[in-house]
């Protein structure tokens, strides 16, 4: 009677951390699916945003110099960058990095 307490415990002990973790892994896929991703695009001097609100957009030179730091204030935004020279910058907002060139 003791051996089989003890198996029985033993197994649900067992079983209960694979069931969190099944249900850690779909609670993870759930919140990375409603995420959309970042879209960066440039059409010469502007830079348009998408699915960034909340964020910050860092643009640094090609030396690493930051030149812009500005708060994305909608899901799509159009950032005029006309005070810049024509060249290739990175562009940072939150883990997404990009090289463009403006012309």
């Amino acid at each position: 009677m003791k051996r089989i307490l003890i198996l029985i415990t033993a197994s649900f002990l067992l079983a209960m951390p694979m069931e969190v973790k099944a249900q850690d892994i779909q609670q993870r896929t759930t919140i990375e699916q409603e995420v959309a991703p970042i879209t960066i695009s440039v059409n010469e001097s502007t830079i348009h945003i998408k699915n960034a609100e909340k964020m910050v957009i860092e643009i640094y030179n090609m030396a690493g110099v930051k030149v812009v730091t500005q708060r994305i204030d909608s899901s799509d935004k159009a950032i005029e960058l006309d005070n810049l020279p024509k060249g290739c910058y990175i562009i940072k907002i939150g883990k997404v990095a990009r090289k463009v060139y403006l012309r």
